[in-house]
């Protein structure tokens, strides 16, 4: 799985962005030409679109809207790291060679959306920047990292 993922990973990270239909993508575009990183457009989006999604942080306090991007995060990292709950979307979608982004983004979006109560549409520009963020840095690196922020999920050891 890492290799096909891998390949999209290792080039322009805004090719991400780029998959997102227009009224998504030109917005973002114009944060990042003003200097913002992917989080923090990431971030402002939330504020901005999804006024109402932090509430489904339960592990926060309400009114912490920063959580809601940290438990996409944990739950992008389940995704690509090899959590077992997405093993038969993950499958389906890296056992298959030529892989679009925009193809990756949306079943992402559709796998994870059920697990933080929310649209896919609400989180597909997240996922496409938080995969952008992850850059050209090797996904088993990336994982290993988040394993080390994130300490609490159950992985399993080989993605």
């Amino acid at each position: 799985m890492t290799a096909t993922i891998d390949t999209l990973l290792d080039d322009d990270p805004i090719k991400w962005v780029q998959g997102l239909p227009d009224y998504q993508r030109d917005t973002i575009e114009k944060l990042l030409e003003n200097g913002s990183s992917f989080d923090d457009v990431a971030q402002a989006w939330i504020s901005a679109s999804a006024e109402n999604t932090y509430r489904f942080a339960a592990v926060s306090p309400v009114g912490n809207k920063g959580a809601f991007l940290e438990n996409l995060k944990i739950e992008i990292r389940a995704f690509l790291c090899g959590d077992k709950k997405y093993k038969k979307e993950r499958d389906g979608l890296f056992g298959e060679k030529g892989v679009a982004r925009t193809y990756v983004v949306s079943a992402m979006a559709v796998a994870i959306a059920p697990h933080l109560s929310v649209a896919s549409a609400v989180i597909s520009p997240l996922i496409a920047l938080v995969l952008a963020s992850i850059g050209k840095v090797a996904l088993n690196a990336w994982c290993a990292t988040q394993n080390e922020a994130q300490s609490g999920g159950q992985l399993d050891e080989t993605p």
